[in-house]
């Protein structure tokens, strides 16, 4: 019996040190893979081209409209345009997901409350071309902030909502 339980606690000692150097193996990963606090940008540059690839030419023609600026908003202190060390950063929206009105119920905005959804990644590229790092983001938001999914023509607003939800939400992910 005594063989077992210190064989036992042999194997729970082993599954510790493996589950927990493994996070701390993650932990170091990531923090190798965020961003510097004080790294600057000497541009921003904005690729939709998923967008339109996949049938959504009006979506990616605002969201090239609108994302830029508001990521400047976003990174204005990390502006530094005439530092050619700088990297660049380039951010990708891969899809837009504009959701379908929701259909009433108890809860707030409805049972089933359309979500608008964004997805794509910001990253990093050195002045050589090459990739420093790449943060991937989704953010989601209920539908009724860029007016009522049933009213017509609110998607140029909620794609302008979208476009503003990543700017602010990229920072955060980027740990910046």
């Amino acid at each position: 019996m005594a063989k077992a339980i210190s064989h036992w606690a042999a194997s729970v000692a082993m599954a510790a040190a493996f589950v927990f150097g493994a996070a701390a193996a993650g932990a170091s990963l990531a923090a190798a893979d965020e961003a510097p606090p004080q790294v600057r940008f000497r541009a921003i540059k904005v690729d939709v081209s998923p967008l339109a690839e996949n049938g959504l030419g009006p979506e990616a023609a605002w969201m090239a409209e609108d994302l830029p600026n508001r990521l400047r908003q976003a990174f204005a202190s990390r502006l530094a345009p005439h530092d050619t060390a700088a990297p660049t950063l380039v951010v990708r929206i891969d899809r837009v997901t504009l959701g379908e009105s929701g259909g009433g119920g108890t809860q707030p905005f409805g049972l089933g409350g359309a979500r608008d959804n964004i997805e794509g990644a910001g990253t990093i590229v050195a002045p050589n071309g090459k990739v420093v790092a790449t943060y991937p983001l989704f953010t989601t938001q209920i539908a009724v902030t860029g007016g009522p999914v049933y009213e017509v023509g609110t998607e140029r607003r909620r794609v302008a909502d979208l476009a503003s939800s990543f700017a602010y939400w990229l920072p955060g992910q980027m740990g910046l």
